[in-house]
């Protein structure tokens, strides 16, 4: 067989529409799915006009659905795909057939091929095999261990899958898509997939979180602390992390338990007791119980709150103001951009130059620097160029403006718990390592990432633990530089309250990103696919 080949670009649709059963219906709790063990997802597609029941209005998990079905299913949930080939014509799929047209797109956009025989089988019932494979390589699911191992480790069947499929079986499995009931471990490859299963597998395939229940999951079970079926999207802050279920945000704590229900369109991460949140058009801040302590008032996101103050800008424009926490304002329009205050000093922009000002509007250090980081450890990176032939440098101020480390490094990151990260130890510009208040190596260059990269490679230090990447993978250090956790994730989020969000199941592609004549064409990195779950970091002695 050679169907199932592997798709390589795709962009998930949030508004896309399934139509896949025979008609539509407008309940969103069918007659017989309540005591369903998908019906949370079921309902939850249903209400995002994803799948849709019966005349009747039942939905009929435990039917099974053809291999068109499906075809028409894939269309209609990634349907931003373009399509990379023509289409054949399969010899048992005549144009009057009720299918052609979704048949063809979906080959077109290799979501499927046919058999060796010319044929496409359209009114063949799928089995779970092909359906998690086709959705697998559609969400670019990979595995950093050879198939087999990963098979056998997590399946009481899986000499069951066939050859072609095993790679994406595989990966599915590393990615969390694979869903297994009532036995986790029996993945049942050659049975006809039903439509309950075929929900959750798209539940999980689309990051719909809270809707599939987590014992049936395959996967490691020990990589998680709080898994990705929990919904968190944002680095834990204050001990709260925002989630996102059914379209709407709550937060929940460090045990994955819900502290804020769910009930805002939009939520940042708590700041200094604070969170900003929106509601329809407009802006507020909560407390930790989730009652408003800034009514909704404000038309653009608020940044959050930082030294007691949070700033407030118009939108397309980077000017603003700072309010206080009760809402009043603290520090009136100005004619410059500013960014967040720490330890009293807020950078801003004036003429393509960069300084600070203090509390009270006030200038604290000239703008005289092409690039500046905040301040952190008494200590603030910033980036001049020493002639106008010379490349710039980064180095690191006090809060006088005077350099403690002479400007030296290609990059720089804030100190944290003595430490900073940078870039360009011994003259080495491709390598990070981190150095101490005194501009002395703590922990020789060695980190990387891998071609046209773009994020953070080394990260600051929190409760002595430190992301940092080599290569594709991303680990943790301690502030030895010995490794607290081993390079293993596709990705991975800095450290924040003793936890970190991390990637697996993740492919990194490489992406074109602008042309031009003069300069030819640029590419990025992006990371497509995996899912995102916490971590709990392990503890360090006098971090």
């Amino acid at each position: 067989m050679t169907f199932l080949k592997l798709l390589r670009s795709i962009t998930l649709s949030a508004t896309a529409t399934v139509t896949w059963a025979l008609a539509a219906s407008s309940a969103l709790a069918f007659s017989d799915t309540q005591s369903h063990w998908a019906a949370t997802c079921i309902d939850q597609l249903a209400a995002q006009r994803r799948v849709s029941g019966y005349p009747e209005g039942s939905f009929r998990p435990q039917a099974t659905l053809t291999r068109t079905e499906f075809a028409v299913l894939m269309l209609n949930s990634f349907g931003d795909v373009e399509p990379t080939r023509s289409a054949p014509t399969f010899r048992d799929v005549p144009s009057t057939f009720w299918g052609y047209r979704a048949i063809r797109d979906a080959y077109a956009r290799e979501f499927f091929s046919g058999y060796p025989d010319g044929t496409f089988r359209p009114t063949e019932a799928i089995p779970r095999v092909q359906a998690i494979a086709i959705l697998a390589n559609a969400t670019h699911m990979s595995s950093p261990e050879a198939a087999e191992t990963v098979l056998q480790r997590h399946f009481d069947d899986a000499q069951q899958v066939p050859p072609y499929a095993r790679n994406a079986i595989a990966a599915g499995t590393v990615g969390r898509l694979v869903v297994n009931y009532p036995n986790l471990r029996q993945l049942q490859p050659n049975r006809a997939i039903t439509r309950g299963e075929v929900a959750a597998l798209i539940c999980q395939s689309l990051n719909l979180a809270r809707t599939v229940p987590v014992q049936y999951v395959a996967g490691d079970r020990t990589v998680f602390t709080i898994p990705p079926e929990l919904g968190g999207f944002d680095r834990f802050s204050e001990g709260l992390v925002p989630f996102l279920v059914n379209g709407k945000v709550g937060y929940m704590n460090q045990q994955g338990a819900t502290v804020i229900a769910p009930q805002f369109d939009e939520g940042g991460a708590f700041s200094d007791g604070l969170a900003a949140v929106r509601v329809g058009a407009e802006w507020g801040f909560i407390d930790r119980t989730g009652a408003y302590a800034i009514p909704r008032q404000f038309t653009t996101r608020p940044e959050d709150f930082s030294d007691g103050l949070a700033a407030i800008r118009p939108e397309s424009e980077l000017t603003g103001l700072f309010i206080d926490k009760t809402g009043a304002i603290a520090i009136r329009p100005y004619p410059y951009y500013v960014t967040f205050f720490t330890e009293g000093l807020a950078a801003i922009t004036v003429d393509g130059q960069s300084g600070f000002i203090d509390k009270t509007g006030a200038i604290a250090i000239q703008p005289q620097f092409e690039q500046v980081r905040a301040f952190s450890d008494g200590l603030a990176a910033v980036k001049v160029r020493p002639s106008p032939t010379a490349s710039a440098l980064w180095g690191y101020i006090d809060r006088t403006g005077a350099f403690v480390i002479e400007p030296q490094y290609y990059d720089a990151e804030p100190f944290a718990e003595g430490l900073a990260a940078v870039l360009g130890l011994n003259g080495d510009g491709r390598t990070w390592g981190y150095i101490n208040r005194a501009g002395e190596t703590a922990i020789s260059p060695q980190f990387f990432a891998h071609a046209e990269y773009q994020g953070l490679v080394a990260t600051p230090f929190s409760g002595g633990i430190a992301m940092v990447r080599r290569g594709e993978q991303a680990g943790f250090i301690d502030r030895t530089g010995r490794y607290a956790i081993a390079p293993q994730f596709v990705d991975a989020d800095r450290v924040s309250n003793g936890m970190a969000r991390v990637n697996v199941g993740g492919t990194w592609t490489r992406v074109q990103t602008v042309c031009s004549q003069s300069d030819g064409c640029f590419y990025s990195s992006q990371l497509r696919g995996g899912k995102w779950g916490y971590i709990q970091m392990p503890r360090t002695a006098n971090p």
